[in-house]
């Protein structure tokens, strides 16, 4: 027997609309206890939190302490450490800038002391000199005592006896007799501990002994000139260096005049390409500064070898130079620059530079060592 299901009648609208709504409100209904059971639990959450139920701990950023700083407190402490370290570090340099000051002050004291060493020295110089004058001294002295007895008397004369002489002292015999002898400060002070004896007597206002170097300038100084092969030179040193130069090559050696007269613009070219490639100051040692050369003067040539040409040290290995600078002063003739004396003339060692200053000067220059600032100074010249 077949068992038919029994159909159920189709919904009116009404109940599909009223079905709906039911719905609607249900959802509404749990969604809206949803949202107020989801805000109770985060309330609740929150309570036990307060009271002291942990929470899920949160991934370190490597900000936190050891002792679980928050990040807060980690960069409070590192800008306490920064300040700590600043401190230091302001303290360090406060008790070096003392260290310092205290060595400035000793170096000033020192200083002080050795200046008063060398005016004390230069003072017993001076008082020796004039004491040790020979007989004029002595005569001096026997001639100031009485005058200074006498002085004496009246200043331990009662007031008075002293108002009874009118003006209170009694008549100094002059002192004419007890005048110091006339010693130039510069014989007294020369480094060499005095004027040689044996100096030449020439006149170092002479035109020969015009002096240019790093402390004295002749500015534009522009001498007669004329040309000796192919350099030019003072027209009155032509002669000597002419012979000089004819020596030397009968003596088997070869001779180049490579430099000779500079007027005071060529020289200033050449010191600022120098200056331009290694600085003034390292220029100044190689170059004269313009209005300082020698060359300007037109008494000085550079002589090489004509198979070394090159200037430099090495030069003075060669047979030309040997020659030469043995028998220079015959001809009036010195090694201008010689070695070991650059803290005197300002300008390296030249074996090349040979200056002409005529031939008792350069005969006495020679023999002794000397360059011409110390030759000049025995005249006064500084």
């Amino acid at each position: 027997m077949e068992v038919r299901k029994k159909k159920r009648p189709a919904r009116t609208g009404r109940e599909t609309d009223g079905l709906s709504r039911g719905t609607d409100r249900g959802s509404g209904g749990r969604s809206a206890r949803t949202g107020r059971n989801t805000r109770r639990g985060v309330s609740r959450t929150e309570t036990a939190s307060d009271r002291g139920v942990p929470r899920k701990r949160r991934p370190s950023d490597g900000r936190e302490g050891a002792a679980g700083e928050t990040p807060a407190q980690n960069d409070i402490a590192e800008l306490r450490a920064r300040m700590a370290a600043s401190r230091s570090a302001r303290g360090r340099v406060d008790r070096r800038r003392k260290a310092a000051e205290k060595r400035r002050q000793q170096v000033l004291i020192q200083k002080a002391v050795l200046i008063a060493v060398v005016a004390a020295l230069v003072a017993g110089v001076i008082i020796a000199a004039v004491r040790g004058s020979g007989k004029k001294g002595a005569a001096a002295g026997a001639s100031a005592e009485p005058a200074l007895s006498s002085l004496q008397a009246e200043l331990s004369a009662s007031p008075d006896q002293a108002g009874a002489s009118g003006s209170g002292f009694s008549e100094v015999p002059a002192l004419s007799e007890a005048s110091p002898p006339d010693i130039p400060v510069s014989e007294l002070l020369n480094p060499l501990a005095g004027r040689p004896d044996d100096l030449p007597d020439i006149d170092v206002s002479s035109w020969e002994f015009i002096l240019a170097n790093p402390t004295h300038s002749i500015a534009d100084y522009a001498p007669e000139v004329t040309e000796v092969e192919d350099i030019r030179v003072d027209y009155r040193i032509r002669e000597p260096l002419e012979a000089m130069v004819a020596a030397t090559r009968n003596a088997g050696h070869s001779v180049v005049l490579s430099s000779g007269y500079r007027d005071y613009y060529t020289q200033k070219e050449l010191f600022d390409e120098k200056a331009a490639e290694y600085g003034e100051d390292e220029a100044a040692r190689i170059v004269a500064v313009p209005g300082t050369s020698e060359h300007q003067t037109g008494l000085a040539a550079d002589i090489t070898d004509t198979y070394y040409e090159q200037k430099g040290r090495s030069l003075e290995e060669t047979g030309m130079y040997r020659y030469m600078s043995a028998h220079c002063h015959e001809y009036g003739f010195i090694v201008r620059f010689p070695d070991g004396k650059e803290d005197i003339t300002g300008i390296m060692y030249e074996p090349w530079h040979f200056r002409y200053v005529g031939t008792e000067a350069a005969a006495y220059i020679m023999e002794n060592g000397l360059t011409l600032e110390e030759f000049l100074a025995f005249y006064g010249v500084e």
